[in-house]
């Protein structure tokens, strides 16, 4: 019986999708050759750089946890605890507010990455767009008008959890999922406790 070549937009689609989630399995290929499972603070500092690439292109705290892998929560905490965590990301965000990547209501390939990665992992589409901060005006203008984007988002959604699975056009908003900020155990080195630093200093 012959089937119906997959057209090129939706193979193209599917690979940015596959390579946008594909994010753990190529740090393990580049970790294998240095001997395994990375340091906690190796995996830590690595999350928090996906942070600040996140916020230097104009992404908020919500959209760069997402972009880099963990729970909202735990972006938060590193905020909290890591005053020079803390500072690069308000530094990050002057770059992002000063460079304008994100100025004159245009849609940034950096909040494509976000919505997609959300509708891939079983956001509804309003969702996703509030999340990468995209209007539902935004979101129909580019899907009326992009058919590059019809196809990222029907690949998005075709890798989603089955139970939320659908090809459906935007439809009414529904809450966002609550496994959305749910995340698989990812193994580490436990890293041995450091000494206290003496901060006093001499008399």
């Amino acid at each position: 019986m012959y089937e119906p070549e997959e057209p090129e937009s939706g193979r193209r689609a599917a690979h940015v999708v596959a390579w946008l989630n594909a994010r753990e399995e190529v740090e393990n290929a580049l970790r294998e050759p240095l001997g395994g499972l990375p340091s906690q603070q190796d995996e830590t500092v690595s999350r928090m750089a996906g942070v600040l690439q996140a916020t230097a292109q104009g992404l908020d705290p919500g959209a760069a946890a997402l972009w880099a892998g963990v729970p909202e929560r735990v972006l938060h905490g590193w905020l909290e605890k890591d005053s020079a965590f803390a500072a690069a990301v308000k530094s990050a965000g002057e770059l992002a507010a000063a460079h304008g990547p994100h100025l004159h209501g245009r849609v940034t390939a950096a909040q494509l990455r976000v919505m997609l990665l959300a509708l891939s992992r079983g956001g509804t589409w309003p969702a996703a767009a509030r999340l990468a901060g995209i209007s539902t005006h935004q979101y129909r203008k580019l899907w009326g008008a992009s058919p590059a984007m019809v196809a990222l988002v029907n690949a998005a959604r075709s890798v989603r959890p089955r139970k939320s699975k659908h090809l459906a056009a935007p439809g009414r908003r529904r809450p966002w999922p609550a496994s959305a900020d749910s995340k698989g155990y990812r193994l580490v080195r436990r890293d041995a406790p450091r000494a206290p630093t003496d901060t006093t200093g001499a008399d």
